[in-house]
C-alpha cells in the first residue's frame, strides 16, 4: 500500500514529509535513511522548481515491503533537464542534497517531463539481518 501526500511548496514541508516517512515505515530498519532522503528531495523541489512559488505543491509517495523502501518526490518542474550530481562547493552551505541521496540510496533516478513535472525517486533495500529486526511490517497510515 502506498502512502501519498501533497504538501505546500514551502521549506517547512520537509519536516512534514519526514513525519510521513515515519508513519509509513514504522520500525523499518532504513527509516532514518528514508527520512533524510525525503527531506533532501522535498527541499530541492521547493528551492529548484515551480513548486516553491506561491500556491505550489510537492507530492511524496512512500512504498514499502520488508526488504524495500521506494520514495518518489514529484514537483511542478521548471528547469530543463533532470537533476543530477554536481561537485559541491566546499565553502557553500548548500549543494549536497543529491550527493547525500546518492550515498544513502541503493539506487535513485530522476525524470523530467518538460516544464510541468519532475520526479526524483530513491530505493532502499534491507539486509536479511535488518529485516529480521523489524517487528512491525504493516504500520497503519495516519492522516494520509
Amino acid at each position: 500500500m502506498p502512502w501519498i501526500a501533497r504538501f505546500p511548496g514551502v521549506p517547512e514541508s520537509a519536516g512534514a514529509a519526514r513525519k510521513l516517512v515515519r508513519d509509513a515505515l514504522g520500525d523499518h530498519p532504513r527509516v532514518a535513511d528514508a527520512e533524510l532522503i525525503v527531506s533532501e528531495l522535498v527541499t530541492n523541489s521547493v528551492l529548484h522548481s515551480k513548486s516553491g512559488r506561491p500556491g505550489g505543491s510537492v507530492w511524496v509517495e512512500i512504498r514499502r515491503s520488508s526488504a524495500t523502501v521506494w520514495i518518489d518526490v514529484a514537483d511542478e518542474g521548471g528547469q530543463s533537464g533532470v537533476p543530477g550530481l554536481r561537485a559541491p562547493d566546499e565553502a557553500a552551505d548548500f549543494g549536497r542534497g543529491l550527493t547525500l541521496v546518492d550515498a544513502l540510496a541503493d539506487s535513485w533516478g530522476a525524470h523530467n517531463d518538460g516544464d510541468d513535472y519532475r520526479s526524483v525517486w530513491a530505493q532502499l533495500t534491507s539486509t536479511a539481518e535488518e529485516q529480521a529486526s523489524t517487528t512491525n511490517d504493516s504500520p497503519v497510515p495516519q492522516g494520509v
